[in-house]
């Protein structure tokens, strides 16, 4: 078995990896480890970088760092490779290999004991990108410059649907409508229907409202200008120049993306999404104070052991991250009815 470790190059993310390195070596001692450095893609170097990565023959991705280190992963596996996210600090929608479960996690995987869920994509080609660019999420469109609108026809199989200006439009899957897409209207898409959702952003005309077409939909986008260069930028990782006429589709390589546990649904995301607005307010505190205070807000009301068991964390590090949440105001404690020797923590 060969499983690529592609890592984010900070000094968490490497430990992490050197980690999952060498468990992965005491679990299976003949498995064939790649490591690949994380690196920003831009318009200049990610058709190479998409090359080099076609090169290797792997069975499985392990992205170890945040969200971005995941997407990018996704996008340089054009194959349908397994990809798994594991991160020692943010814990996403994605994250399924965390500090508390590492051995548990790496030992399923090595024995191919998971379950995988399956997400198409939608990619963006125009006659100055030779490579059709897929997204996971949504692309976004939008002048290079901020603060300028754009002209744009939108056209769905061969009918013009809007012809107007706006700030930009999004085509967001239904796995990416709780994020940029909903942030400027767009609705909620939930079980993961094969839809596509056309979002104008701040349009003209206010009759431009989001539509939803089906995932098979022809969509086509021309004349499109502004007094900036137009650019697509590919789940928030990836910007590129565009042409003045474009089209967007369904991607033949659908996304594999392992998991652990119980399948997450668009419900989950949008739940953890908020998380991580209220995790904002958290900046500088130990990342165990922040894994105790998204359990407490994903999961409701705990007690102290309680915590302990959900996040395998040692009592005097689940004792401090509540001393110094209840510090920040964000939580508060009750007397445990049944038990006067517990006491029952909760989000304020």
């Amino acid at each position: 078995m060969k499983i690529a470790l592609y890592s984010l190059k900070s000094r968490s993310s490497t430990d992490y990896t050197n980690t999952i390195k060498e468990m992965i070596i005491e679990l299976e001692p003949e498995t064939e480890i790649l490591e690949i450095e994380d690196q920003e893609l831009n318009e200049d170097n990610w058709e190479r970088q998409l090359r080099i990565f076609a090169q290797n023959t792997i069975d499985t991705i392990i992205a170890v760092g945040d969200t971005g280190t995941f997407l990018r992963a996704i996008f340089l596996s054009r194959n349908s490779i397994p990809v798994i996210s594991a991160s020692s600090e943010r814990i996403s929608f994605f994250t399924e290999i965390t500090p508390s479960n590492i051995r548990d996690s790496l030992a399923l995987i090595l024995s191919q004991n998971f379950l995988v869920d399956t997400y198409h994509r939608v990619e963006i080609k125009d006659y100055r990108n030779k490579n059709p660019l897929p997204a996971l999420n949504e692309i976004a469109i939008f002048p290079k410059d901020s603060a300028l609108l754009m002209n744009y026809t939108l056209i769905v199989d061969n009918n013009v649907l809007y012809r107007g200006r706006a700030d930009g439009l999004i085509i967001s899957t239904a796995l990416g409508s709780t994020g940029y897409a909903l942030s400027s209207g767009g609705p909620i898409a939930v079980s993961n229907p094969e839809i596509l959702l056309l979002v104008p952003v701040n349009p003209l005309n206010k009759d431009h409202i989001p539509v939803v077409v089906p995932l098979t939909a022809d969509v086509k986008l021309t004349n499109l200008k502004s007094r900036s260069p137009l650019e697509a930028i590919i789940d928030g990782q990836i910007r590129v120049r565009l042409e003045e006429n474009v089209n967007i589709k369904q991607t033949s390589a659908d996304v594999k993306i392992i998991r652990l546990q119980a399948r997450k649904n668009i419900l989950a995301k949008l739940r953890n999404r908020l998380v991580e607005l209220d995790l904002r307010h958290l900046e500088g505190v130990p990342p165990a104070a922040k894994y105790v205070f998204k359990l407490l807000v994903t999961e409701g009301e705990m007690t102290q052991k309680e915590l302990i068991e959900s996040t395998g964390l040692p009592n005097r590090t689940v004792r401090n991250a509540l001393n110094i949440l209840k510090q920040k105001g964000v939580i508060s404690q009750r007397a445990h009815l049944r038990d006067a020797r517990q006491s029952i923590y909760f989000v304020s």
